[in-house]
């Protein structure tokens, strides 16, 4: 456990700056509703053709 312990470090290093990246760039674009809207359908889209593609019977 100790010998992967700076490997955890490192990552969760990474993953902070990611987020703060994100964050950066939620609160630069995120305000607009035109972009929540397309946001949102794009997550919708990719729900049904998911939905879509796994249903299909082989």
């Amino acid at each position: 456990m100790y010998n992967v312990y700076p490997m955890i470090l490192g990552i969760v290093d990474q993953l902070n700056d990611w987020n703060e990246k994100l964050n950066s760039f939620a609160s630069e674009h995120m305000d607009n509703v035109a972009v929540g809207t397309v946001i949102f359908f794009a997550i919708l889209l990719v729900m049904f053709w998911g939905i879509g593609s796994l249903n299909k019977k082989q």
